[in-house]
């Protein structure tokens, strides 16, 4: 079984790979031309990141000290869909680097907390 540390480095990585990706993809959406069905599509690619860190921070929920990065990415997850819908793309880049900032600290507190339990 994963001790608590892994287990947070594990689901806050996997946020991060996860936002990365989002970014790449948003910025090659910025390069095309608007149509309503890749709009579309980029939503549900934003509320896919919604759900990644509302699973992160669902399994991650008995872990104290991990409870704020979650919740705190999960809240930047909501601002970055209503940014998206207002068509504020900086806002939307803006969201997504404090979500990999928050992600980040989070995996890296949780290596860190680990290598000094050993």
């Amino acid at each position: 079984m994963l001790d608590d540390e892994m287990l947070v480095f594990h689901y806050a990585d996997r946020a991060k790979a996860f936002i990365i990706e989002v970014f790449r993809l948003f910025e090659y959406y910025e390069g095309l031309e608007d149509s309503e069905e890749l709009e579309k599509l980029m939503l549900e690619i934003f509320k896919g990141c919604e759900r990644e860190l509302t699973l992160g921070k669902t399994v991650c929920s008995n872990i104290n000290w991990a409870q704020d990065y979650f919740e705190d990415a999960s809240k930047l997850a909501r601002e970055l869909i209503r940014d998206f819908n207002r068509k504020d793309h900086e806002g939307v880049k803006e969201d997504l680097r404090n979500i990999l900032n928050k992600m980040t600290t989070c995996a890296a507190t949780a290596e860190t907390r680990n290598m000094n339990k050993n």
